[in-house]
């Protein structure tokens, strides 16, 4: 009762007073919406896990599984043809033989000749890596920003314009001399005081010959046009200096390269008027004044001058283009360059590739037993010429094999001779090593999947596995030592089959466990860097390019984001080679 009385007075209250009962309600409201905002505010913090680059071991293997079964007795066969140049002597019938005795050795000169040969190539392919990374860092020197080939380059022009300026200097040198001796040949009055020497020449020859004042028109008109272009010349030379800006040097040499050859076509003009004279008067059986030779010949002498000169600038032009060109090719030197060494360390690690193939060839020529037996047959002797695939010995056995089952892309990778690691399904905590000692030729296709069967011989037998166990072998494929690795997490792959890492612009201190535990902070965002692969296992990758030892890479970004009572943690980046959803599609980098 006394609950609607106070609804009822306040319902009044309200009714009476409906203006400040509004600005309350509204000020709740308010006050409610910036309260909520105000206490789920959130904030979020980034931080990058990092791992080093480091040297360690990589191990490809592939998976399958099978059963166990008693092996009465097994071939042994050759894997390569030849001739026979060892046999056991124990290798008898009725005789017991050990899992990995040499049983016999095959002819292997030819194959040694290419395991020689193929480490030859390591050799020369490690030294031509070496010239090509000597040569990059010439190109680079201790400043990659400005690399010494432009820092070269650019002093290589610096010179080119002090050498085009000297060049430019040394020809007004010459060419004031010039144009007044010029002048005085074709406007001095050497024969006739009221006349000029151009009109004297060109009088007498149109005597005989009225072509002259062809002769006289053109050492006019080339004359007067070197005069005007030298003066103008002169004057912008007389305003320069060594220091001037690069663009006016440049435009001085080409201007006094100009110049100068209009001066030598105004001497060569010359020249033809006072040779026209005197082949006119020769021909006419007239007397020559002796001056005309005496100024063939001081043209002659201008004439070697101003070509000289000529010469010399058009070189300064040409270097300084070259070397303009030179700094602008820097960054493509370097580009070829850094191309070259890469392609070299691809060159080295065929070379190894080709190596391990040589001598994985080579292995083939010693046979061994694959399992211990008794020496049911021997179907070779000394001398004997074999082919690959031809039964050696048979052995009888009571030892246990185990026989998997691979699919068709797994069984390309799978030899015999590979080292293989057996568990068993009923027998828990037991381990056994073995060998592969056969490998299906042929595979078995049932409802479209195709599949292909192998034996693995116990290296050591245990009364506690039976026949018809199930068995799961891991078979080692591939392995390195002594290699650069990252964890697989590491590694991102592009749509268009190339790898790459993220980068952060600083290195850490990864002993400090807080940074390598719960990450860091940086206050720039990762960069991705290009590199190549290779083999990889089931947790790491092998780093082949692109990265050094003790480099440092971002293997997750972990982001966590608080708020009144909530927290987030983000997976794996969204591009690593495990998330099938990331750039480049489903599946690992090769070699796993």
């Amino acid at each position: 009762m006394q609950k609607i009385n106070f609804f009822n007075k306040t319902k009044t209250l309200v009714l009476k007073h409906k203006i400040i009962s509004s600005i309350i309600i509204l000020v709740l409201l308010v006050g409610g919406y910036y309260g909520y905002n105000f206490f789920s505010k959130t904030n979020t913090e980034t931080r990058y896990i990092l791992t080093s680059v480091a040297k360690g071991m990589i191990t490809a293997s592939v998976s399958g599984t099978g059963q166990v079964e008693s092996a009465d007795s097994r071939d042994v066969k050759a894997e390569a043809s030849g001739k026979i140049t060892y046999l056991n002597s124990n290798a008898k019938t009725g005789n017991t033989i050990t899992k990995g005795t040499l049983i016999a050795s095959i002819d292997n000169t030819d194959a040694l000749k290419t395991v020689t040969s193929k480490k030859r190539a390591i050799e020369n392919a490690e030294d031509n890596l070496e010239t090509a990374k000597i040569a990059l860092d010439k190109l680079i020197g201790s400043d990659e920003s400005n690399p010494t080939v432009k820092q070269d380059a650019e002093k290589d022009l610096t010179k080119a314009y002090e050498d085009g300026y000297n060049a430019v200097s040394s020809v007004f040198l010459d060419l004031p001399s010039i144009m007044k001796g010029l002048d005085d040949i074709l406007y001095g009055n050497t024969f006739i005081s009221y006349q000029d020497n151009i009109d004297y020449y060109t009088s007498v020859a149109s005597t005989y010959d009225s072509t002259a004042d062809v002769f006289k028109n053109s050492a006019e008109i080339s004359y007067k046009k070197a005069r005007t272009d030298y003066d103008a010349n002169f004057k912008n030379y007389k305003a320069s200096n060594i220091y001037s800006d690069t663009e006016d040097i440049s435009s001085l040499i080409v201007e006094a390269y100009n110049t100068t050859r209009e001066i030598v076509q105004s001497v060569k003009d010359a020249v033809n008027l006072i040779q026209f004279y005197k082949d006119t008067l020769t021909t006419h059986r007239g007397q020559t004044n002796s001056v005309a030779d005496t100024h063939i010949s001081s043209l002659s002498s201008y004439l070697s001058i101003a070509n000289s000169d000529v010469s010399s600038l058009f070189s300064s032009t040409s270097t300084i283009d070259k070397d303009v060109q030179a700094i602008t090719d820097s960054t493509n030197t370097i580009r070829t360059s850094r191309l070259d060494v890469k392609s070299k360390e691809q060159a080295v690690e065929d070379a190894k590739t080709a190596l391990e193939d040589a001598q994985d060839a080579l292995s083939d020529y010693y046979i061994y037993a694959n399992l211990t037996g008794v020496v049911s047959s021997v179907d070779i002797k000394s001398g004997d010429d074999i082919s690959s695939g031809s039964v050696v010995t048979t052995i009888i056995t009571k030892s246990k094999i185990a026989k998997i089952t691979l699919s068709e892309s797994d069984i390309a990778d799978i030899k015999v001779g590979d080292k293989a690691i057996l568990t068993f399904d009923a027998i828990e905590d037991l381990t056994i090593t073995g060998g592969v000692i056969e490998v299906d030729s042929a595979g078995t296709a049932s409802s479209g999947v195709v599949s292909y069967g192998l034996e693995i011989a116990f290296d050591t037998n245990s009364d506690s596995v039976k026949s018809g166990m199930s068995a799961s072998a891991t078979i080692i494929t591939n392995s390195k030592s002594d290699v650069l690795t990252i964890p697989t997490t590491a590694v991102k792959s592009n749509n268009d089959g190339t790898y790459y890492v993220q980068v952060l612009s600083k290195a850490y201190d990864l002993t400090d466990k807080t940074n390598s535990i719960k990450g860091v902070v940086s206050a720039t965002a990762p960069t991705a860097k290009t590199i190549t692969i290779g083999l990889s296992d089931e947790t790491n990758t092998e780093i082949t390019g692109g990265l050094s030892e003790n480099d440092q890479v971002v293997v997750r970004i972990s982001t966590t984001t608080t708020a009144s009572s909530s927290s987030s943690r983000s997976s794996a980046p969204p591009n690593s080679i495990l998330n099938t959803n990331g750039p480049g599609g489903a599946g690992g980098p090769p070699g796993m």
